[in-house]
């Protein structure tokens, strides 16, 4: 589960990395589900339950951590009850707006002006994901998830990096706070994505996106990590795969 990243975009779905994964396994993809926020993560959690993957791989966070303002301040209201769309416009038809153009909504005009936009949207973010009940709630229930299944091994993967500083620094501080809501379990793992991909042009197609290149760093890290793991795997069964 997660975001457009998980079906390849915009490369298409044979170069997504959970398709990369599953060719270097001879495992295989039960089920995905793209383009999804935090919020809306219990929304899914009975596909679980109905598909009974071996693994399931979570890439959360990229929507949430950005360096717009604006962006944050939506979730802000959302997660507070507040109105969200002013003058009765569509909800889907601008958050995706928004997340396209999340990095330019504030131009940087020099290293005081980033560092100030962080320092705030920093400050913001975490007041929003440590006091919202509705993150707290979405937590206790993906916890509660994850100990219901122990025979399912839950890998989660810290927000992308991309090629925005402060954007960087908010998806580093991001994968804290995502990290910082989930209970120690044997079943529970954790990969720092920004070890896996450097924030360069070669991983990247552009401000955002991976590339074919960073879907391949991406893919091989989590070879490593299924490879070094095998004991999670019944011998002789193929890992079912589901990204999320």
């Amino acid at each position: 589960m997660g975001g457009c990243h998980v079906v390849g975009y915009p490369h298409g779905p044979s170069y997504s990395f959970p398709a990369l994964l599953c060719s270097e396994l001879g495992s295989e993809i039960v089920g995905q589900v793209a383009n999804l926020q935090f919020l809306r993560l219990p929304d899914h959690f009975a596909r679980i339950q109905e598909l009974q993957p071996s693994h399931v791989i979570l890439q959360l966070g990229n929507y949430e951590f950005s360096a717009s303002f604006y962006h944050l301040m939506r979730q802000f209201k959302r997660a507070f009850g507040l109105a969200v769309i002013p003058n009765g416009s569509s909800d889907s038809s601008s958050s995706s707006s928004l997340q396209i153009n999340s990095v330019d909504a504030l131009p940087a005009k020099g290293w005081l002006d980033a560092y100030v936009r962080v320092v705030g949207l920093g400050v913001l973010t975490i007041g929003t994901w440590l006091f919202s009940n509705k993150h707290r709630r979405v937590f206790r229930d993906l916890n509660d998830c994850i100990a219901q299944r122990p025979n399912t091994e839950f890998i989660f993967l810290s927000p992308f990096p991309c090629l925005d500083p402060p954007a960087n620094t908010l998806r580093r501080l991001g994968g804290w706070l995502l990290r910082r809501g989930l209970n120690s379990r044997p079943n529970s793992h954790w990969l720092n994505t920004h070890q896996v991909i450097a924030p360069s042009q070669e991983f990247f197609s552009d401000h955002s996106h991976l590339s074919k290149a960073g879907q391949e760093a991406l893919a091989h890290a989590l070879v490593e990590f299924f490879r070094g793991r095998e004991s999670v795997t019944v011998p002789g069964q193929r890992p079912a795969v589901l990204a999320i």
